[in-house]
């Protein structure tokens, strides 16, 4: 039985107006159905739209035209305060770079977001230890954020993204910063989080070794998917991408 797709993106277009009449085209007639249970992982070379294409999914940026449904909502069709509040319930995001409230612990960190929803402290730290739990970092709860490793912050970084318990977690280029042991943590982090928590990721990435964790493979190139029949084009991407790994 197929799985019935939770993010459909149709025919997304996004230009910029650079002004004297001239646009730059940065997606162009974008296609891609997500289902809950993919592990989508995105490649292309910099500059190709990837970023673009993930802030359009969780509402931060609104296209051209064409359309985005997450579980049947079109983002595209909200408000400002209604996409804020629709990416804080559904989605939880992950960066290269982790930034902290240095006077805050590990957990004040991780439940920062709850306490701003005006959860209770002892509610937002109870729902932050189960968040560092899952990812097996509740022993780091009381510690500095800053006396920790680049690739302990990125774990603490995805308890972070769960705190809401959100559907689908982003993922922009969140090994980019570690070396291959801490990468390769928080990557089997994310593969926990897609197999056993049932958790939908969208991950970015220039490293073509993640390739085989996909379900979903998409490849960009010049603002489009590369078509699934264009083998040709994406073995010149990913000869590009090699060179600069």
């Amino acid at each position: 039985m197929p799985h019935e797709a939770i993010i459909k993106i149709k025919n997304l277009c996004k230009s910029y107006e650079l002004g004297d009449d001239k646009k730059v085209d940065i997606l162009k007639d974008v296609n891609l159905e997500i289902d809950a249970t993919d592990f989508c992982v995105i490649v292309g070379p910099s500059g190709c739209g990837k970023s673009t294409l993930l802030h359009h999914i969780v509402g931060l940026e609104i296209p051209t035209s064409g359309s985005i449904k997450v579980r049947g909502t079109n983002i595209t069709k909200l408000k400002t305060e209604e996409r804020s509040i629709f990416r804080a319930q559904k989605f939880g995001m992950v960066y290269q770079t982790p930034y902290w409230a240095k006077a805050l612990s590990v957990w004040e960190n991780v439940a920062l977001p709850l306490l701003i929803d005006g959860y209770k402290e002892r509610d937002a730290k109870q729902i932050a230890l189960n968040s560092l739990r899952e990812i097996e970092m509740d022993g780091y709860a009381d510690k500095s954020p800053m006396v920790l490793s680049g690739g302990e912050q990125q774990r603490i970084g995805l308890a972070r993204a769960l705190v809401n318990n959100p559907w689908i977690i982003i993922a922009d280029e969140p090994t980019g910063n570690l070396d291959t042991h801490s990468a390769n943590l928080v990557i089997e982090t994310l593969k926990n989080l897609n197999k056993k928590s049932k958790r939908t990721i969208i991950m970015v990435t220039h490293n073509l070794a993640y390739l085989p964790l996909a379900t979903r493979e998409v490849t960009m190139k010049d603002g489009q998917i590369v078509s699934s029949g264009d083998e040709a084009v994406k073995r010149q991407i990913q000869n590009e991408l090699r060179g600069v790994i």
